[in-house]
């Protein structure tokens, strides 16, 4: 019976990022743990289990974390992390290949391609191995992973709704392989360029083209192609959008495929630009808008983009223009939070909310507050994207600020899932305005119930205004940085 090591270990960086990462916001599980709790996720491990289930062949659980996008890795927590993972690989002992779930954004403190460095040390102790590995739609794809990777395969979707689909693609890839298929190679192109997320999404638009182009010039010898758009936030050397094929053909017909799509991407890259709205006209508009809830993404504050979440910007704009108006927003403010959970259900406060860690963009608002409910902040994603996964915002309150409702947290939690505000008692649809800390990734679950989604332009390290981010070691000349 062949054995296959199962991995899965996601982070998306932002070097901008004022707070570091270490071990313990992985949530890092070994051996059969992984499939206890991985299993019937729609993830790529749920997809890894469900092909080999009932195969020939045994999954050899390895290891499993997910962590909230931040900055860099600490190097001593990096080089624990490398340890753990070559000794997970090499006590699986004689596999005979493996399925690896990575983000491609991850970085640590001296190594800007963190995935990179996990794949080679995993290669040194498993002797070359056939691997297949799934990125996110949004990785920085590097020479060394398309090198070390037989195949490379990226979700197709944004938001993020095939994570299972891409995990059976994977495996079904390397069933072929075991069972003595030609062993395929991944061939890339790097594209000078990066792009905001806001407009990447995949059903409509100008990524949607890409992809349309592509399929249109796939060849039977390309048996997969992906479209990178890349983790905007990331100030490293080898940084870019990329096009990936996996090939059992001739590499330079691979090579030439790639191009092709690259320079479909390239010539669409003005479409991803972004109309953004300042927090005043958004707020109008959502006024003089029919039903609710309508739906305010300020994604410069984005914790699943590396922001801390901590922006009360779009509160202070809710006081101030629509006083009175059903509202609800989440923000992380740690000292609120404890100072609710002291204070009890039913309290009234004077706090300062917000600005607790980016103090460069953020400023606190002052409230009158009362105190609606407090939990541990523990809430299980129940929409199309991580469905299954267990997350949590930390110690949390329910606050009463005039017609706001504002949900505070005490640690960065993704807002893609109207779970997030569900979890603590708080119904969306029940709100005229409703504001959400995410890109892009929100759409799939908020856009079958919101009367309207809006994007808003407030200062942060995840800001779509991309001329605003003060890179240094991105490889120039680079779009939209720079005129090409």
């Amino acid at each position: 019976m062949k054995r296959v090591g199962i991995g899965y270990l996601m982070q998306e960086c932002n070097t901008f990022s004022p707070l570091a990462t270490d071990l313990t916001d992985f949530g890092l599980l070994m051996g059969d743990e992984l499939v206890e709790r991985w299993r019937g996720t729609r993830t790529e491990v749920g997809g890894f289990l469900d092909v080999l289930r009932g195969r020939d062949i045994e999954a050899v659980p390895m290891f499993a974390g997910w962590a909230i996008t931040k900055g860099r890795i600490l190097a001593g927590e990096f080089a624990r992390l490398k340890k753990l993972v070559t000794y997970s690989a090499r006590t699986a002992s004689a596999l005979d290949g493996m399925l690896l779930a990575l983000h491609g954004g991850m970085c640590a403190e001296g190594e800007d391609d963190a995935e990179g460095a996990l794949l080679e040390a995993l290669w040194s102790v498993t002797g070359g191995i056939p691997i297949c590995l799934t990125l996110d739609l949004h990785a920085n794809l590097t020479d060394r992973i398309s090198r070390l990777a037989d195949v490379v395969i990226g979700y197709r979707t944004y938001p993020h709704v095939d994570m299972y689909e891409t995990g059976t693609s994977a495996g079904e890839r390397l069933l072929r392989i075991l069972a003595g298929e030609p062993r395929p190679r991944t061939v890339m192109r790097k594209l000078p360029m990066i792009v905001p997320g806001e407009n990447m999404q995949t059903a409509s638009g100008p990524m949607a083209e890409i992809w349309r182009y592509g399929e249109q010039l796939q060849r039977p010898e390309i048996l997969s192609f992906s479209v990178f758009g890349v983790q905007a936030w990331l100030d490293i050397d080898e940084m870019g959008c990329a096009i990936a094929t996996v090939t059992i053909g001739d590499e330079g017909e691979a090579r030439t495929f790639c191009d092709a799509v690259a320079r479909r991407f390239w010539d669409l890259r003005r479409e991803f630009d972004v109309a953004l709205l300042t927090p005043a006209e958004a707020i109008r508009e959502a006024l003089a808008t029919e039903g609710q809830p309508v739906v305010l993404s300020e994604s410069s504050d984005s914790p699943t983009a590396g922001s801390p979440g901590d922006s009360a910007d779009m509160l202070r704009a809710l006081l101030e223009h629509a006083p009175g108006v059903p509202s609800a927003v989440w923000l992380r403010d740690e000292t609120a939070a404890e100072r609710a959970w002291q204070a009890g259900i039913g309290a009234r406060l004077s706090l300062e909310l917000g600005g607790t860690h980016d103090r460069v963009n953020r400023r606190p608002v002052a409230v009158e507050a009362g105190v609606c409910a407090l939990s541990d902040g523990r809430f299980v994603m129940t929409g199309s994207q991580y469905t299954g996964m267990q997350t949590t915002m930390g110690r949390a309150a329910v606050l009463r600020v005039g017609a706001v409702t504002v949900l505070v947290g005490s640690l960065p939690a993704p807002n893609i899932d109207p779970e997030l505000y569900r979890s603590q008692g708080i119904e969306p649809s029940q709100k005229k305005i409703v504001v959400v800390k995410s890109a892009n990734a929100f759409r799939a679950e908020y856009g079958p119930f919101a009367a309207k989604m809006l994007l808003v332009d407030t200062p942060g390290i995840s800001s779509a205004n991309l001329r605003s981010v003060p890179y240094k070691r991105v490889p120039r000349p680079i779009y939209p940085l720079d005129e090409m």
